[in-house]
């Protein structure tokens, strides 16, 4: 017999007042456990087997997005060369490269509806998760969360930038991590970065955890070193104004 999803719920122990003064005085926060650990576990299940990855990259400000399966079967000169040019790139301007999936996109259209993170991007829109960030970011005019399904590989990165961009009233970013066992050595380390250019603080992509900063804020997802033995899962997206 088929086992029942379990409903994706908040962790019991969440302390919104100590969480919502950190984030006042910080502009960014690191909570760990964030979900219940039946949620967190059904979700990392889905992002580890059952998500269509696309390799998600840019040309200047123009996404692209290729078939990541097809793209992991080309010979292994022709994936060198197209990735020399885009580290060559990112040297010069912003640049970014991960597998994704469209989460919000895939659930407005109607798509993949039965994956379990489609449950997840419900719960950040339903009124128990949009009260906590509302509470604990101050910004009462929260409406609506998006979101994206990420797994960065070997080799894959995000360059530094602010989130900043006003059409879209993003109030502040979040990360929500569901790779059960990772090493700093890694890479793969959420970076906020300080005027000067040095590290201010960085976080490691624990297990269940929840990175929330305000935007806009300058912050970089530091390279996956060739020798990581697991992929980054993430979830991850903006809390949007209407």
């Amino acid at each position: 017999m088929e086992t029942k999803p379990p409903p994706v719920r908040l962790d019991d122990s969440l302390d919104r007042k100590l969480i919502a003064s950190i984030y006042a005085r910080a502009g960014r926060i690191h909570i760990r456990p964030f979900l219940s650990t039946d949620s967190a576990a059904a979700i990392h299940r889905c992002l580890a087997s059952e998500i269509p990855w696309q390799l998600h990259l840019n040309d200047v400000d123009r996404p692209i997005n290729l078939d990541g399966a097809k793209f992991e079967e080309l010979p292994d000169a022709d994936r060198a060369r197209f990735l020399q040019g885009v580290y060559a790139s990112a040297a010069q301007r912003f640049q970014y490269l991960f597998n994704s999936f469209p989460v919000s996109d895939a659930y407005e259209r109607g798509e993949h509806r039965s994956l379990y993170v489609m449950r997840l991007y419900e719960f950040l829109n339903a009124p128990e998760f949009l009260d906590f960030a509302r509470q604990v970011t101050g910004v009462h005019t929260i409406a609506l969360t998006d979101a994206q399904a990420t797994l960065y590989r070997p080799g894959h990165f995000l360059t530094h930038h602010d989130d900043l961009n006003r059409d879209k009233k993003r109030v502040a970013a979040y990360v929500l991590n569901f790779t059960p066992r990772w090493v700093p050595d890694w890479g793969g380390i959420l970076h906020f970065i300080a005027a000067d250019g040095h590290i201010a603080e960085g976080y490691t992509p624990a297990f269940n955890a929840l990175n929330l900063f305000t935007v806009p804020q300058l912050h970089a997802v530091s390279y996956v070193a060739p020798f990581a033995q697991a992929g980054r899962l993430s979830i991850t997206g903006w809390l949007r104004e209407a």
